[in-house]
């Protein structure tokens, strides 16, 4: 798929199973596609590196984003203990029995100067410039599974934000979750799908671009 084609076709797209009922797909070949597109993603811009306080094994590179892959099987398993808990998942647990795959990517704020609550940071230029370019990074991750034929949608995370899903995942309290995107096979069985709802009110380029003359 030519790259314009890709940016053109991507759109948003929920796909809602019952959680109740999650499918039965297989495993390996979906998890050799995306450890494919997640070599490629890394090739996105940035800034400055990350604070050496996230670099600790096995993640050590310098870029200050993380992505943490969820296989279709563990996201079964997150449908049945989000299931077994008090915590509002509203249709999170719906698309977790769904996907082929969840990325949980997370960008790594600088130090706080003073202790900050779980998932604040500081306002400062690096910390913007860290947000802009794990962005960058989710977006090729999205191009990508578009031209690998994947259905995709970059939730927010909603539940997945908590700190008890952090702490069943493993990722470290100081990440900062960008965004929670799932990856949906591209037959969806007849099952329910929400697009997105923004998708048409973008409007033309002129309506949200400028030349700018000096």
């Amino acid at each position: 798929m030519e790259l314009k084609k890709a940016i053109e076709t991507r759109h948003t797209l929920k796909v809602l199973a019952d959680p109740d009922s999650p499918w039965e797909l297989p495993q390996g070949e979906t998890q050799d596609k995306v450890a494919g597109i997640l070599a490629a993603a890394i090739n996105a811009p940035y800034h400055k590196p990350a604070d050496k306080a996230h670099l600790a094994e096995p993640l050590t590179s310098p870029v200050p984003w993380r992505f943490h892959v969820v296989s279709a099987g563990q996201c079964r398993k997150l449908v049945q203990k989000l299931g077994n808990t008090d915590l509002q998942s509203g249709k999170i647990r719906n698309m977790l029995a769904a996907a082929d795959a969840l990325v949980m990517t997370t960008w790594l704020p600088n130090p706080a100067g003073q202790a900050k609550a779980f998932g604040e940071f500081d306002p400062t230029l690096q910390n913007m410039e860290h947000i802009a370019a794990s962005s960058a990074a989710i977006q090729n991750l999205l191009l990508l599974a578009t031209e690998a034929g994947w259905n995709n949608y970059w939730s927010s995370g909603g539940v997945l934000r908590s700190e008890l899903v952090f702490g069943w995942m493993g990722i470290p309290l100081e990440q900062v979750l960008l965004g929670a995107v799932f990856l949906f096979p591209e037959d969806t069985r007849g099952v329910d799908v929400k697009p997105g709802g923004l998708r048409d009110r973008k409007g033309s380029a002129s309506q949200w671009s400028r030349m700018v003359e000096i």
